[in-house]
C-alpha cells in the first residue's frame, strides 16, 4: 500500500502484502493540521489514532463537547484511513465490495457501508465518496489489502490516499453559517450524504455534508500541503460565531452518544489489515460481528447478487437471524459509585469512552458485553453498547454489567437497563 496500486487483470500486483504492523519505521507522524492543533493544544495530551498523535483535549474536554453540542466545533479527523479505488472496473469492484446497491450512488454522492468478509462478519464500516465516474474513496479501518484480494479480473487501481488527505471536521449547530462564511458562499445548499468543490482559504477542497458526532456538519478533505491555510480560513470564518477547536476525547463521547460504533472497541476487524485500533479486542474472533448483529442491517440487501459475504448473511438469515443484538445500555453509575465507596476507593465514572469491553450477565450468567461504556454529559448518563443475546435487545430489559473494582481485585454486577440507540436525537438535518 502507501500509494503502490495493482490493476487486476495485468500482471504480478504491484503492491507489498501487509506486515505485522501499520507503523511506520520513521514513528507517529503529524496530519496537513498539526502545526496549528499543536500550536492551539494548552494540554500535554495526545490521542494515538492509527499512525498519527492528534490532540486529545485542547484546554477543558465539558467545554469542547459542549461547542459541539450547542454551538460549532471543529476538529481533525485526518487519520481516518482512505482508499482510492479508481479505474474503468472501480464500479464493479466496489459492488462486490459493499453489500447496497451502488446503482444510484451519482458522482458527489456518499454511502455510508460496512463491508463484509467471505463468512459474513464486518471487516470495517465507514463512507464511500464517489468522486468521479470510475472513482471512489473509501473511508474506515485499514481495508486495502482485503480490496487488493478481491480485486482479481478488475481493471482498477487501489490506492491508500490516508497521507495525502486531511480531514477537517466542522460540528455543531452553526457549522452551516461557519462554512458559508469560509467558502464565501451565501445560503450554501448541500444535503446529507452530498459532497461539494469549495474554495477555502484559496484552497480547492472536497466538503461532504457528513460527520460523527451526530450533528449538523461537514468534513472538509484537505490536501495534505495545504492544511494551514485552510484551518486558518475556518478559524477565522467561524471566530465570530464562536468556535472553538475540539479533540479527540470529545469527538468520541459525541459518538457515542450518538450511537455510533468503531472498529476495535465495539467490533473485531475480520479482515487481512492489521487494524487502526490498539485495542486487544480489534483482532478477537470473539468480537466478529455480522451487520445485522451491528444495527447495520437496514444497510444490506440481501437481493443484491454477488456481494461478499451474502451466501454467509442470507444463511443468517434462513436460520432465524443473528443469536446476538445491538442496543443501549443505561447503566446505574449510583451503584458503581457506592461499590467503590464500601471498598475505599475512589469512584471513576468518567467521560472517558472505555475501549475494553465489560462482561454483561443476566442472573449471574454471560449475555454478551458492553462496549464503549463512557458518561455522556449531554444526557447525564453513564451509557454504552450492548451486544446481548437476542432475547435481551426490547428496552426495559434489566441486566448486569460486569465492573471492576480497581486494587480491590473485586467486581460487582452494574445493574443496567436496555435502551434504543442512539442516545441522543440526531440533528443532521
Amino acid at each position: 500500500m502507501g500509494g503502490q496500486g495493482t490493476r487486476g487483470r495485468s500482471g504480478p500486483p504491484e503492491w507489498e502484502p501487509a506486515r505485522a504492523s501499520r507503523f511506520r519505521p520513521d514513528g507517529a507522524i503529524g496530519t496537513p493540521f498539526h502545526e496549528r492543533t499543536a500550536a492551539r493544544s494548552e494540554t500535554p495530551w495526545y490521542f494515538n489514532w492509527d499512525l498519527c498523535h492528534v490532540v486529545d483535549v485542547y484546554d477543558d474536554f465539558h467545554a469542547e463537547l459542549g461547542a459541539i453540542r450547542t454551538n460549532v466545533a471543529m476538529g481533525d479527523m485526518s487519520p481516518l484511513c482512505k482508499i482510492l479505488v479508481e479505474g474503468p472496473d472501480a464500479g464493479r469492484l466496489v459492488d462486490r465490495l459493499i453489500p447496497r446497491r451502488i446503482d444510484d450512488l451519482a458522482p458527489g454522492g456518499i454511502f455510508y457501508t460496512p463491508w463484509c468478509s467471505h463468512d459474513g462478519k464486518v471487516v470495517s464500516d465507514g463512507l464511500v465518496f464517489r468522486t468521479g465516474e470510475d472513482s471512489y474513496l473509501f473511508t474506515g479501518d485499514p481495508s486495502g489489502e482485503w480490496f487488493l484480494q478481491n480485486a482479481e479480473g478488475c481493471d482498477v487501481r487501489v490506492e491508500e490516499r490516508t497521507d495525502e488527505l486531511g480531514i477537517l471536521a466542522v460540528q455543531g449547530p452553526r457549522s452551516r453559517a461557519v462554512m458559508e462564511a469560509a467558502t464565501g458562499v451565501d445560503g450554501l445548499e448541500l444535503g446529507f450524504s452530498r459532497l461539494g468543490r469549495f474554495e477555502i482559504g484559496g484552497v480547492e477542497v472536497d466538503a461532504a455534508r457528513q460527520g460523527f458526532t451526530g450533528e449538523h456538519g461537514y468534513e472538509i478533505l484537505t490536501p495534505a500541503g495545504a492544511g494551514d491555510r485552510v484551518w486558518d480560513a475556518v478559524a477565522a470564518a467561524g471566530e465570530p460565531f464562536g468556535i472553538r477547536p475540539c479533540g479527540e476525547w470529545a469527538i468520541d463521547v459525541a459518538r457515542v452518544e450518538a450511537g455510533l460504533l468503531i472498529p476495535g472497541p465495539d467490533y473485531a476487524n475480520a479482515g487481512p489489515d492489521v487494524t487502526g485500533s490498539h485495542t486487544v479486542s480489534a483482532s478477537d474472533p470473539e468480537y466478529r460481528s455480522s451487520p445485522f448483529e451491528l444495527g447495520m442491517g437496514r444497510f444490506v440487501d440481501l437481493s443484491k447478487e454477488g456481494f461478499i459475504g451474502r451466501e454467509a448473511l442470507v444463511a443468517e438469515q434462513e436460520a432465524g437471524g443473528p443469536l446476538r443484538t445491538l442496543a443501549g445500555l443505561d447503566i446505574d453509575w449510583r451503584a458503581v459509585v457506592e461499590a467503590h465507596l464500601e471498598k475505599g476507593v475512589p469512584p471513576n465514572v468518567s467521560p472517558r469512552v472505555e475501549w475494553i469491553a465489560k462482561p454483561v450477565h443476566e442472573g449471574g450468567h454471560p449475555v454478551g458485553r458492553a462496549s464503549s461504556v463512557t458518561w455522556g454529559p449531554t444526557v447525564e448518563k453513564l451509557i454504552g453498547f450492548g451486544h446481548l443475546l437476542r432475547r435481551l435487545g426490547e428496552p426495559g430489559t434489566e441486566v448486569g454489567v460486569v465492573w471492576d473494582i480497581p486494587g480491590a481485585g473485586e467486581s460487582i454486577e452494574a445493574p443496567a437497563v436496555v435502551t434504543g440507540l442512539p442516545f441522543i436525537d440526531l440533528s443532521r438535518t
